[in-house]
C-alpha cells in the first residue's frame, strides 16, 4: 500500500522525536545514496552494491546530494532556484567548486543540466525510499511485533538494535536479508566460487569482521560486469599506489572496492578486472591495508566489497 502524502504526514505526527529524527537521518543517506549511485554510473564507474555514500561520493567531482528541507506545506519560505514556493527543497553541492544548489526535485534537469534518464533514476530511487518509509509507517499502525524465532536481537547490527528500541519496524528487506545473510563476526569470507573469472581471484588476508552488510541500502543488485580481458593477479600495489591507499583510507574513504577504483581513475592502476567487474588490484588493496593498520575495523559490505574504519 502507498500512502497519500496527507496520511504519511499524519502517521509521521503521531511518532515521538527520537522517531522522527531517526527516520530523518537515514532517509536523507538514503537518498544520498540513490543521488550518488545514479550520478556515479552515469559516469561509467563501478560501484559496488552496499557502497556508503560517503564512498561513492568519493568517485564524483561534480554534484552531491547534501539533504532536503520540508516546510510542512508550500510555502515562500523555501524557493527552487527558479523562484518557485516549495514544500519540499532539495539541496547539492558541487565538489569542486564547492557551490550550492536548491530546488525542487523537478526541476533537477533544469538546474543540473543532467541528462534526463538519469534524473529519472534518481526520482525513482527517491520513490523507493518514499515506499520504504510508508511500509514502517503502516507496520506501526498494525501493532507489528519481530518473529520471536527470525533472528536474535542480541546479535543485530547496533543500528538495527537502535531501530527496534525506538519501536520503528524492520522493514520486509531487513528482514529477508537477516534471514539470508546471518551476521558474521571474527571471521574471513571464504573465496567465492560460483562464478567463473577470467582470471583466479585471491581471498584477501584474513581480518576482525564487524558486520556483513548495510541493512539500510535501498539500492538493489547490478547485474554482472562485462567479461573484460585481464591478466593474472596483481603481485603487489606500486609505491605510489600504497601511498595513494593510505590518504584515502586516512580520508575517510572506507570501501576497498572505491578505493581501487580510484587508483585505475587517477593513479594509472590498470583497469583490468575479474568477470564480476571487480578490480583486479581489490585484493591487493584489502591486504596492504589491513597489514598496514592493525586497529582498524573491517565489515562485509555485501558479498564483494570491504569497507574500513579508521578506530
Amino acid at each position: 500500500m502507498i500512502l497519500t502524502i496527507q496520511e504519511r504526514d499524519e502517521m509521521l505526527s503521531q511518532l515521538n522525536d527520537n522517531q522522527r529524527e531517526f527516520l530523518n537521518h537515514y532517509l536523507v543517506r538514503s537518498r544520498r545514496t540513490a543521488f550518488a549511485n545514479a550520478m556515479a554510473k552515469e559516469k561509467g564507474h563501478h560501484v559496488p552494491e552496499h557502497a556508503a555514500p560517503e564512498d561513492i561520493e568519493a568517485l564524483l567531482d561534480d554534484w552531491i546530494y547534501t539533504g532536503y528541507k520540508d516546510a510542512g506545506t508550500i510555502s515562500p519560505e523555501l524557493r527552487c532556484e527558479c523562484g518557485r514556493s516549495l514544500r519540499y527543497q532539495h539541496e547539492v553541492k558541487n565538489r569542486k567548486t564547492g557551490e550550492i544548489k536548491k530546488f525542487g526535485i523537478e526541476h533537477l534537469k533544469e538546474h543540473l543540466g543532467i541528462d534526463a534518464a538519469i534524473v529519472a533514476t534518481i526520482k525513482k530511487g527517491f520513490e523507493a525510499i518514499d515506499y520504504e518509509l510508508d511500509e514502517i509507517l503502516l507496520k506501526i499502525a498494525n501493532d507489528w511485533q519481530p518473529a520471536p524465532d527470525a533472528y536474535s536481537v542480541a546479535d543485530l547490527p547496533e543500528q538495527l538494535q537502535r531501530q527496534l528500541s525506538l519501536g520503528l519496524p524492520l522493514l520486509d528487506k531487513q528482514i529477508n536479508m537477516l534471514r539470508r545473510k546471518p551476521v558474521v563476526r571474527n571471521a574471513s569470507p571464504s573465496p567465492k566460487t560460483s562464478e567463473p573469472s577470467a582470471a583466479p581471484e585471491p581471498a584477501p588476508a584474513p581480518a576482525p569482521i564487524l558486520e556483513e552488510f548495510d541493512l539500510w541500502s535501498w539500492t538493489e543488485p547490478e547485474p554482472a560486469a562485462v567479461v573484460q580481458e585481464v591478466s593474472n593477479a596483481g603481485n603487489g600495489l606500486t609505491a605510489a599506489e600504497r601511498a595513494a591507499v593510505k590518504q584515502y583510507v586516512e580520508t575517510g574513504v572506507g570501501s576497498a572496492r572505491v578505493i581501487s577504483e580510484l587508483l585505475i581513475r587517477d593513479h594509472g592502476t590498470p583497469d583490468r578486472r575479474y568477470i564480476t567487474g571487480k578490480p583486479l588490484i581489490y585484493p591487493d588493496v584489502c591486504q596492504f591495508i589491513e597489514q598496514s593498520y592493525l586497529d582498524i575495523a573491517v565489515e562485509l559490505n555485501g558479498t564483494e566489497d570491504r569497507k574500513y574504519t579508521m578506530r
